[in-house]
């Protein structure tokens, strides 16, 4: 089944998801703030689990977003017929020759100028010569002439707003859209800086460790002073 192109932002789950995953953060802060009878240490802990939830669901949903947007790319790519396009099963014989025409075609279109191109791709189409076809495409869209690729798809693909929409995908993947959709998107998945309690929580774990290891130790000298203060008084008997 083919990817289906990108909703708007409003109606995408994976945006939705992480504005879900953001609120259900702030709600869990203030639920922690909150609660008197956890000493600083334990409230950061908890401040710092639900920090960390939320951050792995913000690239969750990040990641899951970029590969939709990859997915429906790589399918409209694939409507513009480039490359030999040789079947898997053709023979040796067949894919020599496939390649054969597909390598002419292309040498051809590569030589020829941008009118010349567009020349030998509607002399392609008028006879239904797919390698012709095939080689001036490929040419076509490695010099990234959109507008013939954009008059190419309008009279012979379904797809609407074709060049705009894989424009566009390129633009998100590569992170220089100005697209609103895409500007939600990060602004969704980029995290709220992280609480004070969760910076705190390596400071307040390594005096947690201080007391303890004084603790061990007063004890240890307890222990000791004990000892040697029962013999003191087994020798005096």
């Amino acid at each position: 089944m083919a990817p289906q192109p990108m909703p708007t932002h409003d109606q995408d789950p994976d945006i939705s998801a992480a504005l879900d995953a953001q609120a259900a953060y702030l709600n869990a802060l203030q639920a922690a703030r909150s609660e008197y009878r956890l000493s600083d240490l334990a409230k950061a802990e908890v401040i710092d689990a639900a920090y960390t939830t939320y951050l792995t669901a913000l690239q969750t949903s990040w990641d899951s977003l970029t590969v939709r947007r990859r997915a429906r790319l790589e399918h409209l790519e694939t409507l513009v017929p480039i490359g030999p396009g040789i079947p898997a099963d053709a023979t040796p014989a067949d894919r020599a020759v496939l390649m054969a025409a597909f390598r002419a075609a292309h040498d051809k279109a590569e030589a020829a100028d941008r009118k010349g191109r567009v020349k030998l791709l509607q002399e392609a189409e008028r006879w239904d010569d797919d390698a012709a076809r095939r080689g001036a495409l490929t040419s076509i869209v490695d010099s990234s002439d959109w507008h013939t690729i954009k008059a190419w798809a309008d009279q012979n693909l379904t797809t609407a707003g074709y060049v705009d929409e894989v424009v566009g995908l390129r633009n998100m993947l590569g992170g220089v859209s100005n697209d609103v959709n895409d500007r939600f998107a990060r602004q969704a998945c980029t995290p709220v800086a992280a609480p004070e309690e969760a910076r705190a929580l390596p400071r307040l774990l390594r005096l947690k460790d201080a007391a303890e290891t004084e603790g061990m130790r007063t004890s240890a000298t307890s222990r000791a002073y004990g000892a040697a203060h029962s013999r003191f008084r087994n020798n005096l008997v």
